[in-house]
């Protein structure tokens, strides 16, 4: 019956019923329950209702007590659109929206199903079919020519809004406008609930409120009220508070000051908020919904001020760091403070769309009476790289010339360059696994890192083979006479003994040190390797061809040729396996 509305409806204007016919069908309705709907009844009796109203109201000359009989009919009509509408949202809320679990009923937002809603799995239920939309659409018609259309907008306002506030519910809406203060929040509350914004706002504004938008659209379409397009109006009269609420707790959140370690969350909540606001301002761009509109540009701007202070903050963190003393590591691992240093320089990269644009200037490289020269900058850091790309840049650098105070702090030498070595790859590794970070950065400045790495793992390898390798030095363990060279066997007794002191020395002091890259960990073991136990081998094959230096080997030499191999090997830096 319903598909048969549309062409009814289509055929009133047309058909001839004359004015008594019209009293009488309005008269006749009036006796009739209020719960008999025109909406179920006949087409015939449809199209006969409809025309009356017509007559009723667009024809002259008007019937006796017509004032009457038109409050009447448009009494009836409202009640009408009251049911069909209430009915649909019934229908779409999945039963009586009186009935609808409440947000009591759920969690709290802070709790661990704050995630149980996502804007990509939540499914919104259909606008009502064409023969319902049409419907209501001819009896607003209607009342806007009897001059009732702001009962018509009342009620429509006041049936969605109860839907809408429904399904808000289900999805723990209201939490959001409850203490809006976020500095009153624990850290870990106002994480989640932010959170939780960010899909609850990409819901509303893309899903919930596009829809209520779409029904307003074609019920509504070319109605002209007092206060402009009915439209709006009704569009605007249902969400405004619910779009409030949203934008909001945007804004307290932007008012919070936040400290820059939190600036993932609001890295998110900006991007999210960037990516309703063409959406918001396409369905408030009307006289009603301006003030939505202007207030979601403040609260953008706000939340702009807010993320760009916490890269300024970060970076000042940074530059303006203490350098720490030799007990914070004994063992030369990578700092924790260049492991968070680089996680959030990673994050700064990873959100390089949105925050390229927020920072204006070229930084400072002068900072209390430090001045960053500029060729530690890499040669394109003037010309070839945005604002953001130069403070990054920067921000490493700093954190690089930290590094090298820790490490000069150190008693040992050889602690301060494995520090700097595998420092330094901690970094090279990080900016390799984000390519937008690499690009950022630049060839230039990453070929002065590779740069500054190698120097500190040679740094290492030399520091540490020297003790060992002056052991095997020629420079005083002969005597020369008439052409004539002769090894000194108490030279070559305290050449051994000075080797097996090393040995001693090294086990101690470095076997507990690490090197964390596996890769790396390999390719220093090889090199010193390389260039230890063949020099020893050497050494105990020069003097062991002569008998009485053999004597004095034999007598004072501790450590054989596979045990400094072990050592090299296995022992340095944890156990593993010999490499061939």
């Amino acid at each position: 019956m319903l598909k048969t509305i549309v062409a009814t409806l289509h055929t009133v204007m047309g058909s001839s019923l004359s004015q008594q016919s019209a009293v009488d069908t309005i008269t006749q309705w009036r006796s009739r329950p209020p719960h008999v709907l025109i909406f179920d009844s006949s087409r015939r009796e449809i199209s006969q209702y409809m025309e009356a109203v017509d007559k009723l109201t667009q024809s002259p000359p008007p019937p006796p007590n017509s004032k009457d009989l038109i409050a009447i009919a448009m009494a009836r009509l409202k009640r009408e659109f009251i049911a069909v509408l209430s009915r649909q949202a019934d229908y779409q809320a999945g039963g009586p929206i009186s009935t609808i679990t409440t947000t009591a009923e759920f969690s709290s937002v802070t709790d661990s199903t704050a995630y149980a809603f996502r804007y990509e799995d939540y499914v919104i239920s259909d606008l009502p079919s064409t023969d319902v939309i049409t419907y209501l659409k001819n009896i607003a018609q209607r009342m806007n020519s009897g001059a009732k259309l702001a009962d018509c907008i009342r009620a429509y306002k006041s049936v969605r809004r109860t839907f809408l506030q429904a399904q808000l519910s289900r999805l723990r809406f209201e939490e959001l406008s409850v203490n809006l203060n976020a500095k009153r929040y624990l850290w870990e509350e106002l994480k989640i609930k932010m959170e939780f914004w960010v899909q609850l706002s990409k819901i509303c504004i893309k899903k919930l409120f596009d829809r209520e938008k779409k029904l307003c659209d074609q019920i509504f379409q070319g109605i002209i009220g007092i206060n402009g397009p009915a439209k709006d109006e009704c569009f605007v009269g249902t969400v405004q508070d619910f779009a409030a609420g949203l934008f909001s707790f945007a804004e307290s959140m932007s008012l919070s000051n936040q400290p820059y370690e939190r600036m993932e969350t609001v890295f998110t909540v900006y991007d999210s908020f960037l990516s309703i606001l063409p959406n918001a301002k396409a369905l408030f761009d009307s006289v009603p919904g301006r003030e939505i509109v202007n207030r979601c540009e403040e609260t953008l701007s706000n939340i702009e001020i807010e993320v760009t202070r916490m890269l300024h903050d970060f970076e000042d963190a940074v530059l303006h760091e203490t350098p720490v003393s030799n007990s914070s590591d004994e063992k030369g691992s990578v700092h924790q403070q260049t492991k968070y240093v680089m996680d959030k320089i990673a994050l700064i990269a990873k959100n390089k769309n949105l925050l390229t644009s927020l920072i204006k200037s070229t930084p400072s490289l002068t900072f209390g009476d430090s001045v960053i020269p500029q060729d530690a900058l890499g040669e394109d850091f003037a010309s070839n790289r945005s604002f953001l790309d130069r403070h990054l840049i920067l921000i490493i650098v700093v954190l690089e010339q930290n590094l090298h105070n820790k490490a000069d702090s150190y008693a040992n030498p050889a602690l301060g360059h494995l520090i700097m070595m595998n420092n330094l790859r901690y970094i090279l590794a990080k900016i390799g696994e984000f390519s937008e970070l690499k690009e950022m950065i630049g060839d230039p400045f990453m070929k002065l890192l590779n740069e500054y790495f190698e120097l500190a793992k040679a740094s290492y390898q030399e520091t540490t083979c020297n003790k060992f390798l002056n052991c095997f030095k020629e420079e005083g363990l002969y005597n020369t006479c008439c052409f004539m060279s002769r090894p000194l066997t108490n030279a070559v007794r305290d050449r051994v003994k000075a080797f097996n002191s090393a040995f001693e020395e090294i086990t101690v002091a470095q076997c507990d040190w690490v090197i964390p890259d596996s890769r790396l960990r390999e390719e220093v073991r090889v090199s010193m390797k390389a260039k230890l136990v063949l020099a020893y081998k050497k050494f105990l094959e020069d003097f062991g061809s002569d008998a009485k230096m053999k004597l004095i080997l034999d007598k004072n030499v501790k450590y054989s040729i596979e045990d400094l191999e072990i050592l090299v090997l296995v022992k340095l830096f944890g156990d593993g396996e010999i490499s061939a």
